[in-house]
C-alpha cells in the first residue's frame, strides 16, 4: 500500500494509481475529489476517494418538542427511490393533524470491559469492590475527557468473569471513541489498584466484553438505553388518514396488529416498520456513524384508535448520535447539521428529536402504503425467476452498431454525447424503472473509418410493458389502496400492454408513417436481455417546435394546420381498416365498452383525488362534466366504437412532434409511437389542441382546426365524413383523453411536477366549455 500513514492529495493519487494497476479497472470517477485530505486525518486511513450520495429534502414537519419546535425540513441521503416522498407524505399527514410531540428521555453511552479472575469468589469480591470505587473511577474518566461523565457502573458476573458495564453521559458527542479511551484508563487504574490484592486475584482484562451492544441490536440497549433515548407521538384524525394516507382507522390499526405479530413470529426485538430508513438517511447526511444504524433502528412503534383517527408513538431507545466529532465536521455534513439547527454544542437533543419525528412520520406513511395496497401486488411484480444480463450503455460498442445499423461501413468509435432523456408519457411513468439496464433515449455519435462526419443518432431503449404497468400502479396507489386494486384489475385498458414491441414493429413496416417518422437506422430486439432498441436519426435544429409543451404561444395557426396535414394521411390510410392492425400480435386489442365500465371506479377515484390535491384546477363545471362522462361511459363508449376508427398516434402533442420547414411550408415529424392505438382520428386532434392552444382559446379557433382536420382526412381516405358526426366524435375523443390520459398525467404531476400540465388541464377545461356551449 503506497504512502501508508500519509494523507495528502499526492498520496491519494499514488494509491489510486496503485489500485488501478492491481485491478485493471479505469476507476475514472475516482479522479474527482473535492475534500481536503489534511482535514480527514482521524476520519480515514489509506484515503483513495469519496462516495457521493444524493440528498433530498423530506418534510417540512411541524414539531412540538423540548428541543425541536416549529417547522423543520430534514436532509435524507439515500438512493432508495420514493423514500423521501414517503417521509414527506407522512410529515404532511402528521403536520396537518397538529404536528409531532418529542422528548429526550435520557442519554447514555456504554462500554463493558471483561475482567477475568481466579474463581467465582474473587469475581464476586471484585464486583462489589468496583461498585464501591465508582467515585475514584469517575475521577479517572474526568482526566481523559471533559465531555464524558461516568453516571453508572453495573457488574455482570458470569462464573469467574465480570463484565463491568460503564454508563456515560457524553454531551453532544456520540461518544464511542471517547468512552473507549475513558474506559481504557479506568481499566488500567483498576489493574494497578488490584495488583497486590490477594483476595481479588485479577488475571487479565479486555476493554470491551461485547455486552455493551456497540453497533449491534441487543435487548440490553432496548431496556437500559444506549445513546440517546427519545420518543415521539402524534394524533391523526380520520379526515387526514383518508385524504393524505389513503387509509381509515380500522385498516391502519389492523396493519399495526399484523406488524406486531409478524415481528414476534420473525424473532424481531422491536416492532416498527422501517425507522432504519429515516435514521440511515439522516445519519449519512449529517456525518453520524453509519454502523450504528443497526442499534439505533431498534424503534418501538405503537398505534391505537383515537376518536375517528389514531394515536401513534415511537420510542428510539438507543439512538447513537452526536453533533460534534467524527464525521460531523466534514464540510457538507456540517452544512446539513446547520440546516437542521444542530451545528455545534448543545444541539444533540434537537437532532434526536428531529430523527424521532421523521422516523415516526415515515413509519406511518409506509404502514399506510402496505395496508392500502400501495406496494405493488405480488402478481404485478416482474417476477423474474432467472438472472437477466441486462443490456446497458456499456453494450453500445462499435461491434453492436456494425451489427445493427442498416447499410455498410466499419464503425470506428461510438461516443455518447448527451443525457438520457425522453418526453413521452411512458418516460414520465418509468423514469426510475431501472438503474441497471438501459432505458430511455441516449444521443450518440457513430464514427466510421471512411467518413469525417459522424452519424448522429439516438438510441431509444424501451422498458417492458410490465414495467410501465407497474410504474403506473405505483402512481395510482398514491391515491389509495382501493384505486390501486382497481388498476390491477383493469390495467389492460390503459393502452400500455405491448408498448415495448409496438414502436419497433411500426418502424419495421411503417407504410404511410415513414413520411412523418424520424429515419430508422436499425432495430435491435433481444428478449433474453430485455433489450428492445431503436437507432433513430437525431433530430436537429431544422426541426422546429420540438419539446414545446411550455411554449404554446409558438404554435401559430399555420403550424397547427401543418401538423394536422401531416397526420391526416395516416388517419386516412387506416380509416375503417383497423382489423388489420388489431390482428397483429404486437399491436394489442382496442378497448371495449365492458372494460371501460369496469375501470370507471378507478377514473372516478382519481378525479376525486385530483380535486383534493388541486382544488384550484380540478373543480367546477369541468369536474362535474368529467365525473358525468365517467359515470355514463356505458352509454357513450359504444357510440365511439361505432364511429370510423383508424391508427392514431395516441400521444400526439407538442412533446412528441415537430415541424421541418420545406419549400411550400412545413412537414410533420412525429416520434414516440409506443402508444399507437385504434381510435377515432379526432383523438389525436383533441390531444394536440390541448397542448398547442391556451385557456383563452376561442370557439372559432377550435372550429377552424376541426374542419381543417376533417377535410384533410376526407381527402386522404377518399370517403365523405359528415361534419356533425365528426364534431361528435371530437367531443367523445376529448372526453376519453380527459378521463384516461389526463388523469394519469395528474398523478405523475403529484409525484414530480410537470411544468406544462396545469396549463394543459386549464386548456382542456376550456375546450370542454366550448363544447358545452354548443349544446
Amino acid at each position: 500500500m503506497p504512502d501508508r500513514g500519509h494523507e495528502s492529495e499526492s498520496a491519494r493519487r499514488r494509491r489510486l494509481a496503485w489500485i488501478r494497476a492491481q485491478t485493471g479497472g479505469s476507476l475514472r470517477a475516482l479522479d474527482t475529489f473535492d475534500l481536503d485530505p489534511a482535514r480527514l486525518v482521524g476520519n480515514i486511513e489509506n484515503l483513495v476517494g469519496s462516495v457521493t450520495i444524493p440528498v433530498g429534502l423530506a418534510g417540512p414537519l411541524r414539531f412540538r418538542g423540548e428541543h425541536a419546535t416549529g417547522w423543520i425540513t430534514a436532509p435524507f441521503a439515500t438512493t432508495e427511490g420514493a423514500l423521501v416522498a414517503s417521509a414527506t407524505r407522512g410529515a404532511h399527514a402528521v403536520s396537518r393533524a397538529g404536528g409531532v410531540s418529542t422528548r429526550v428521555l435520557g442519554q447514555r453511552m456504554v462500554r463493558s470491559p471483561r475482567f477475568d479472575l481466579d474463581d467465582v469468589v474473587s469475581a464476586h469480591r471484585f464486583a462489589a469492590w468496583a461498585q464501591a470505587s465508582q467515585d475514584e473511577l469517575s475521577a479517572q474518566v474526568a482526566d481523559v475527557s471533559r465531555h464524558a461523565r461516568l453516571v453508572g457502573l453495573r457488574p455482570m458476573q458470569i462464573g469467574r468473569s465480570v463484565d463491568l458495564v460503564f454508563e456515560y453521559e457524553t454531551g453532544d458527542a456520540s461518544g464511542q471513541n471517547m468512552t473507549t479511551a475513558c474506559t481504557w484508563r479506568a481499566c488500567l487504574w483498576i489493574e494497578k489498584q488490584l495488583a497486590d490484592d490477594p483476595e481479588i486475584a485479577l488475571r487479565s482484562f479486555c476493554v470491551e466484553g461485547n455486552t455493551a451492544g456497540d453497533k449491534k441490536l441487543s435487548q440490553r440497549s432496548l431496556i437500559n438505553g444506549r445513546g440517546t433515548r427519545v420518543t415521539a407521538e402524534c394524533r391523526i384524525d380520520g379526515a387526514t388518514l383518508a385524504h393524505v394516507l389513503k387509509v381509515d382507522q380500522a385498516a391502519l390499526c389492523r396493519a399495526y396488529s399484523i406488524n406486531v405479530i409478524g415481528t414476534a413470529l420473525g424473532g424481531g426485538i422491536a416492532p416498527n416498520i422501517n425507522v432504519a430508513n429515516a435514521i440511515a438517511a439522516i445519519f449519512a447526511a449529517t456525518g453520524q456513524d453509519i454502523a450504528c444504524v443497526h442499534e439505533s433502528g431498534a424503534g418501538i412503534l405503537n398505534i391505537e384508535p383515537d376518536g375517528d383517527g389514531v394515536y401513534a408513538s415511537l420510542l428510539l431507545p438507543a439512538l447513537a448520535i452526536g453533533t460534534v466529532g467524527g464525521g460531523t465536521g466534514l464540510p457538507q455534513q456540517a452544512d446539513y447539521l446547520e440546516m437542521l439547527g444542530c451545528g455545534g454544542t448543545g444541539t444533540a437533543g434537537r437532532l434526536a428529536e428531529i430523527i424521532a419525528g421523521f422516523a415516526l412520520a415515515l413509519d406511518l406513511s409506509t404502514l399506510s402504503a402496505v395496508i392500502g395496497g400501495q406496494f405493488a401486488t405480488a402478481h404485478e411484480r416482474l417476477g423474474r425467476n432467472r438472472p437477466v444480463r441486462w443490456f446497458t450503455a456499456l453494450d453500445l460498442t462499435p461491434e453492436f452498431f456494425e451489427r445493427t445499423l442498416t447499410g455498410d461501413g466499419r464503425v470506428q468509435t461510438v461516443k455518447v454525447v448527451g443525457d438520457n432523456t425522453e418526453s413521452s408519457v411512458i418516460s414520465e411513468l418509468t423514469h426510475r424503472v431501472s438503474t441497471q439496464k438501459l432505458v430511455g433515449v441516449l444521443p450518440v455519435d457513430v464514427h466510421f473509418d471512411d467518413e469525417a462526419a459522424p452519424l448522429e443518432l439516438v438510441v431509444k431503449a424501451k422498458p417492458l410493458d410490465g414495467e410501465v404497468v407497474l410504474a403506473a400502479h405505483r402512481l395510482v396507489s398514491l391515491a389509495g389502496g382501493r384505486l390501486a386494486e382497481a388498476w390491477s384489475r383493469g390495467s389492460d385498458a390503459s393502452g400500455f400492454l405491448g408498448t415495448h414491441l409496438r414502436e419497433l414493429e411500426l418502424y419495421r413496416d411503417p407504410g404511410p408513417l415513414a413520411a412523418i417518422m424520424p429515419r430508422c437506422h436499425g432495430i435491435h430486439r433481444a428478449p433474453e436481455r430485455e433489450a428492445y432498441l431503436l437507432l433513430l436519426e437525431r433530430l436537429g435544429d431544422d426541426v422546429l417546435l420540438r419539446d414545446s409543451a411550455d411554449r404554446p404561444q409558438d404554435w401559430r395557426p399555420h403550424h397547427v394546420r401543418a401538423a394536422l396535414d401531416g397526420i391526416a394521411p395516416v388517419h386516412g390510410h387506416w380509416l375503417n381498416r383497423t382489423g388489420e392492425l388489431v390482428a397483429k400480435p404486437w399491436f394489442g386489442p382496442a378497448t371495449e365498452t365492458g372494460r371501460m365500465v369496469e375501470m370507471a371506479e378507478l377514473w372516478r377515484g382519481l378525479y376525486e383525488h385530483h380535486h383534493r390535491e388541486y382544488p384550484h384546477l380540478v373543480a367546477g363545471e369541468w369536474l362535474a362534466e368529467t365525473i358525468e362522462w365517467i359515470e355514463t361511459v356505458a352509454d357513450w363508449w359504444p357510440e365511439l366504437e361505432a364511429m370510423p376508427r383508424t391508427l392514431v398516434h395516441n400521444d400526439f402533442n407538442s412533446r412528441n412532434i415537430g415541424l421541418r420547414e420545406v419549400a411550400d411550408g412545413f412537414e410533420l415529424v412525429a416520434y414516440d409511437w409506443e402508444l399507437a392505438s385504434v381510435h377515432v382520428p379526432q383523438r389525436d386532434l383533441a390531444e394536440l389542441l390541448a397542448y398547442v392552444l391556451t385557456p383563452a382559446a376561442t370557439a372559432e379557433e377550435v372550429e377552424g382546426h376541426l374542419e381543417h382536420h376533417r377535410l384533410a382526412v376526407q381527402r386522404a381516405a377518399g370517403v365523405a365524413l359528415d361534419p356533425v358526426r365528426w364534431r361528435r366524435g371530437y367531443r367523445l375523443a376529448l372526453a376519453d383523453f380527459t378521463v384516461r390520459r389526463l388523469s394519469l398525467y395528474l398523478m405523475v404531476h403529484t409525484a414530480h411536477r410537470l411544468s406544462f400540465l396545469e396549463r394543459v388541464v386549464a386548456t382542456v377545461a376550456r375546450l370542454g366549455e366550448i363544447e358545452r356551449g354548443r349544446g
